[in-house]
């Protein structure tokens, strides 16, 4: 097992576990500020609210490096495979092209007949 680990060791993945490490420090650190900060003020409700939520973030980006490293160091062959093809769901889907009406135009509304012929007249280049 700790073979499948040795990558962790190459100078990129160490200055991976270093930016990750000190990320984590400075967010365990804000988030100290921000308490001391809302201790000044009375015990700020938004304040330690911000503080848990720095701590929040460091433990997420300790977690999410684990689980980089933990997959990176897991073989080809346990690594996801595609799903087998399924009959039932492979079957084509129709598409269809839209086709723009052709007759636009009622004769029963003039109104919308000028306004549709402005519109082919900017269509055209030409302004109205």
């Amino acid at each position: 097992m700790a073979a499948s680990y040795r990558f962790a060791a190459h100078p990129r993945w160490l200055l991976g576990h270093v930016v990750v490490l000190a990320a984590a420090v400075v967010m365990v650190l804000l988030g100290h500020w921000q308490l001391t900060v809302s201790d000044h003020k009375g015990f700020s409700l938004q304040n330690f609210g911000y503080a848990l939520q720095w701590w929040a973030f460091s433990i997420a980006a300790i977690f999410i490096w684990v689980r980089v490293i933990r997959d990176r160091a897991r073989p080809a062959s346990q690594q996801s495979q595609p799903a087998a093809p399924d009959p039932a769901r492979d079957e084509p889907v129709a598409y269809r092209r839209y086709v723009m009406p052709t007759d636009v135009e009622t004769p029963d509304d003039p109104e919308l007949s000028r306004y549709n012929a402005y519109l082919r007249s900017l269509g055209e280049g030409g302004n109205g």
